[in-house]
C-alpha cells in the first residue's frame, strides 16, 4: 500500500468514453479560453458544450489543446483537421525542477546502524515503491524518482564526523513546540522533521521484598534523582531503594535520560550505583533487597516487571499490544532526526517504508519490537469497558459511559492511537507512522465492509464537558486526515468513518501531550 499512500495524492480516473472530447480551446493572446466537448463544426465556427452551455468560436483563431483534440481530429465527425486550427497542442510541456537531498546519517546506538541497514536494504529490492534505489558496499543508498528530476544520497557518518540526519530514541514525554497546528498535516507533509523507524522498550524490575508492582513515571525519576529513597515513600515496605544503572557511556543510559529524566526536569544523581550490563543488573536485582533498574524489555525476563504509569495512575504492562499502541509509558520511538528539511520527497518515501509490514518483520528479527498493527486481546478490552459499569460517575457522565460501553463493547480496538491536536515532530512521526499502519492494517480485505471508528479520550483541568468536546473535536480530525489520505483504501473496502469523544472515561493510560493545551487527547482506533 506505501506506493499508492505516498505521496497521498488521489486520482480519479472517468471513463474513456466520456473524456475521448475534452478540449481547451484558447486564442495565442489569451482572449479566448473555452473548456469543453466539441458538439460541432460549420467550416468556420466550431461548437464547444461547456458547464455554462454551447459555445462557438473561430477554429481559426484559437489553439486546441488535450488529448481530445487527437480524438476529435481521428474521428472527423465534423469534418475538423489540424489546418482549422490556429495551432493543435495535445500535450503541454511540464518542466520540472531539478532537486537534490544529500545527508549524512549517524546513530545514538549502534544498534541503530543495524536498523536503518535493514530498513534501507528491504527498501531496495521492494515493489512498494517506484524510485530507483542503489545500495554501495560503503553503505551509502543512492535514490532518484521516476521522471529523474529529484536525486538523493544518504552515506553513513564516519568517526566524529557531523551528520545532518541522526537515527535516536525520541520522547514522547516534556514539552515541545508545536510542528503541526492542524490535525493531519503530519500525515501529508513530503517533509516531516522526524520519522518513526522502530520501537523498543524498557521494562522496570523491582526487588520482590519491596511489596510494589507499579510505579510512576515521576517516582522512577525521583528516585534516579537521589530524592525518593524509601519504598515507603511510594507505599512501599520500609526498605532502601538500591536503584542499578549502566555506564555512563552506555547508549542505554543515554535512552534513560531521555525517556525518564529530562522530561521530568531531572538528572541522575552521582550516587546511583553503576553496573557493568544488563544480564548483571536483572540477576542483582533478583538477589539484592529493595533494588530496582530500568533494563530492555527482553533482558527483564524472569525478573519482577512492574506496571508503569503516568501522572494519572492507571498502571500499564508491557505487552506486545501496550507497546505497539504507545499506552506503555516506557516505550523506545526510534526516530530519524533532520537537522535541515528535505528537498525531495526521496528520503522521505525510504523512511515511511520503515512503518510497512515488510520491514516491520525484518527489523523484528533483529531484535526490535514488531510495530505492525494488530487487534487487542478481547479480554483486556472487556475488563478496560467492564470498569465503566462500576465507576463513581454524575449523571451526565453515566450517559456518555453507556454510550461508550454500547458503542465500543461488540468492537475491537485496534493498536494504531494518535495524539490529538497540535502536534510537536516526535508527536507528528508517531501519528504519520500510526495511519500509515492503519491504511496497511484494513486495505488487506479482512475489514471489508466495517465500521472504523475513531475514538478520542483525554481529561484536563477544564474537565467535563470541556474534555468531552476536546476529545470529540481531536477524533473528528484524525478521521478528516484518514478520509483525505486513504479514499482509495476506504471505498475498495467499503468501510464506515465515524468518529466520537468520550472525554476522560476509561482511559487506557495517561494522556499527556508535548505541546501546550487544556486538555491533552488520544484518538484510539477500534472496528466493529
Amino acid at each position: 500500500m506505501l506506493r499508492n499512500v505516498i505521496p497521498f495524492l488521489l486520482c480519479t480516473a472517468a471513463p474513456t468514453a466520456l473524456l475521448a472530447q475534452q478540449v481547451e480551446l484558447r486564442s495565442s493572446d489569451a482572449f479566448i479560453s473555452v473548456a469543453g466537448e466539441i458538439v460541432g463544426f460549420n467550416g468556420v465556427m466550431v461548437s464547444v458544450d461547456t458547464l455554462v452551455g454551447q459555445v462557438s468560436v473561430p477554429a481559426s483563431e484559437v489553439i486546441c489543446y488535450g488529448e481530445g483534440c487527437s480524438a476529435i481530429l481521428a474521428s472527423n465527425n465534423f469534418g475538423l483537421t489540424a489546418d482549422d486550427f490556429e495551432d493543435v497542442v495535445i500535450a503541454e510541456a511540464v518542466i520540472l525542477e531539478d532537486l537534490s537531498d544529500d545527508y549524512v546519517i549517524s546513530f545514538a546506538s549502534p544498534s541503530f546502524n543495524t536498523l536503518y541497514r535493514t530498513i534501507a536494504g528491504a527498501f531496495a529490492v521492494s515493489n512498494e515503491t517506484t524510485s530507483t534505489v542503489a545500495l554501495t558496499a560503503a553503505g551509502q543508498m543512492s535514490l532518484q524518482n521516476d521522471t529523474g528530476n529529484e536525486t538523493a544520497t544518504v552515506a553513513l557518518a564516519t568517526g566524529n564526523a557531523a551528520s545532518d540526519l541522526r537515527v535516536a530514541t525520541q520522547s514522547l514525554r516534556g514539552a515541545q513546540s508545536a510542528a503541526f497546528t492542524a490535525s493531519g498535516g503530519w500525515a501529508t507533509t513530503s517533509t516531516p522533521p522526524y520519522q518513526l523507524l522502530g520501537l523498543d522498550a524498557f521494562a522496570v524490575i523491582i526487588a520482590a521484598d519491596v511489596a510494589v508492582d507499579m510505579i510512576t513515571m515521576d517516582q522512577l525519576a525521583g528516585i534516579y534523582a537521589g530524592e525518593i529513597t524509601n519504598w515507603s515513600q511510594i507505599g512501599g515496605a520500609d526498605q532502601n531503594i538500591l536503584p542499578l544503572q549502566l555506564p555512563v557511556d552506555s547508549p542505554l543510559r543515554s535512552e534513560l535520560i531521555t525517556l525518564v529524566m529530562e522530561p521530568a526536569g531531572k538528572s541522575i544523581s552521582n550516587s546511583i550505583l553503576t553496573m557493568g550490563d544488563e544480564t548483571s543488573i536483572a540477576g542483582s536485582v533478583g538477589q539484592f533487597p529493595g533494588s530496582i533498574s530500568v533494563v530492555s524489555l527482553e533482558n527483564a525476563d524472569g525478573s519482577n516487571i512492574a506496571a508503569v504509569s503516568g501522572a494519572c495512575g492507571v498502571p500499564v504492562t508491557p505487552n506486545a499490544f501496550n507497546i505497539v499502541s504507545g499506552d506503555y509509558p516506557l516505550v523506545r520511538p526510534i526516530m530519524a532526526t533532520y537537522d535541515r528539511a528535505p528537498n525531495t520527497s526521496l528520503v522521505t518515501e525510504l523512511f515511511d517504508f520503515a512503518t510497512s509490514d515488510t520491514a516491520q518483520e525484518l527489523i523484528a528479527r533483529e531484535g526490535f519490537v514488531d510495530g505492525t498493527a494488530f487487534a487487542q486481546d478481547g479480554d483486556a478490552k472487556s475488563a478496560r469497558l467492564g470498569s465503566l459499569l462500576n465507576a463513581a460517575l454524575n449523571e451526565d457522565a453515566r450517559a456518555t459511559a453507556a454510550e461508550m460501553f454500547e458503542l465500543l463493547f461488540a468492537s475491537e480496538r485496534l493498536s494504531p492511537s494518535m495524539v490529538g491536536g497540535p502536534t510537536s515532530g516526535p508527536e507528528a512521526a508517531w501519528n504519520r507512522a500510526m495511519m500509515l499502519d492503519l491504511i496497511d492494517l484494513v486495505a488487506d480485505g479482512g475489514f471489508a465492509g466495517r465500521n472504523i471508528y475513531f475514538v478520542g479520550l483525554g481529561d484536563g483541568a477544564a474537565g467535563g464537558e470541556a474534555a468531552r468536546l476536546a476529545s470529540q473535536r481531536a477524533a473528528a480530525e484524525i478521521e478528516a486526515a484518514f478520509r483525505e489520505i486513504a479514499g482509495d483504501v476506504i471505498g475498495d473496502n467499503d468501510l464506515t468513518l465515524s468518529s466520537y469523544g468520550f472525554g476522560g472515561l476509561a482511559p487506557a493510560t495517561c494522556y499527556e501531550s508535548q505541546t501546550s493545551g487544556p486538555t491533552p487527547t488520544r484518538v484510539e482506533v477500534w472496528a466493529r
